[in-house]
């Protein structure tokens, strides 16, 4: 089953980008077509040639230089996103990124009545809500080399669901103090795992939202920073997932982000693997865990397990590793094979060239 785009007010957060943010309202019109627009943005941004319905504008609350060509933009995420949720008047709300493209309307299947149990005590949505896969997380490569979980990791890049459902979540989180939260980690004392190049954040987005939204429901789910996770806060991390959520991927949702760096990741998350993409929380993640915690009857497909499935990832990743040996020989052969070519072709110019010349002066 499908919810009506007239029953759906989409709130587009964040600055208008350069061609993404245009794209990004058309993809809405044209396959939500009934939908109700919403774009939330900052003061003095330009909106001129972009499509919505309704325009809401807030004072920039600025951002925290974490390190050189990174910020922390979490109260951004938050200033428009809230501003923009007031403005909603329909029963649905789908909230996403100003640089995400729809290339369907699959976000609208009616994911509720698709994964109906429900564990009663971990019950907080009245009915589950949709997030994006990446960056929902299990766990994280820090410097591809320290291994950490990281429960309560959810996505903010997309959400969908009742219009009470997802105001409940983000007028749950609390705006950051900064430069306190932005420089936690600046203090050794706090990096009790002693992991190096790490970010400074006390958290990341993902997780500071989910889990001060997590704990307000569950003491266990309070989290003093990153670093504060056990394999217990795992469990509960997936088993509140298992009741609440549906995490979704392209194939599910029909949404990427439009940014050279994400399109091809976010468009075949489901499937791609490596060290910084295992550590991923993917539909297929989901489907295990609801069969686990919530319906034992469900029926979970073998690629879905495989997909999953960790020595299968550690299989890829040596084998990706080994393949990249092994081809760099023959990718020295072709590159002198092109040098080659090219001192034939450059030699061959270079021969016409001087005829040329010496046929001119001898006329």
């Amino acid at each position: 089953n499908k919810i009506n785009s007239k029953d759906v007010s989409v709130v587009i957060q964040g600055k208008n980008i350069t061609e993404h943010t245009k794209k990004c309202l058309n993809s809405i019109r044209k396959n939500f077509p009934d939908a109700e627009i919403i774009f939330s943005t900052y003061e003095n941004e330009d909106v001129s040639g972009l499509d919505f319905d309704i325009l809401v504008t807030s004072v920039d609350p600025k951002a925290t230089l974490l390190c050189p060509n990174m910020y922390n933009n979490m109260n951004r995420i938050l200033t428009t996103t809230r501003a923009g949720l007031n403005k909603v008047s329909r029963k649905y709300c789908l909230k996403i990124r100003s640089d995400l493209f729809f290339d369907n309307d699959k976000i609208l299947s009616d994911f509720s009545s698709l994964f109906p149990i429900r564990e009663e005590y971990y019950k907080i949505f009245k009915q589950r809500v949709v997030f994006y896969s990446l960056w929902t997380r299990k766990f994280e490569y820090i410097a591809n080399k320290y291994r950490i979980l990281t429960p309560f990791y959810l996505s903010d890049w997309l959400c969908f669901g009742l219009t009470e459902d997802i105001k409940l979540y983000f007028n749950a989180i609390e705006f950051t103090n900064e430069p306190y939260f932005s420089k936690f980690f600046k203090n050794p004392k706090n990096n009790i795992h002693n992991c190096e190049g790490m970010m400074p954040w006390q958290f990341p987005p993902e997780q500071y939202f989910a889990t001060s939204f997590f704990k307000k429901y569950f003491e266990e789910a309070d989290m003093k920073s990153l670093q504060d996770f056990s394999a217990e806060k795992m469990e509960l991390s997936r088993r509140i997932f298992a009741s609440n959520v549906v995490i979704c991927g392209y194939k599910e949702c029909g949404a990427y982000n439009q940014k050279s760096n994400y399109k091809f990741v976010s468009k075949n998350i489901n499937w791609l693997k490596g060290i910084w993409l295992s550590g991923v929380y993917r539909y297929a993640d989901f489907l295990l865990d609801y069969q686990k915690y919530c319906d034992k009857k469900f029926k979970t497909q073998f690629c879905y397990k495989w997909m999953t499935n960790e020595e299968i990832d550690k299989f890829i990743i040596k084998i990706n590793k080994h393949f990249k040996i092994f081809i760099a020989p023959f990718k020295c052969i072709i590159k002198w094979l092109e040098q080659i070519v090219s001192l034939a072709y450059y030699t061959t110019m270079l021969a016409i060239k001087t005829f040329a010349i010496l046929f001119h002066i001898s006329k």
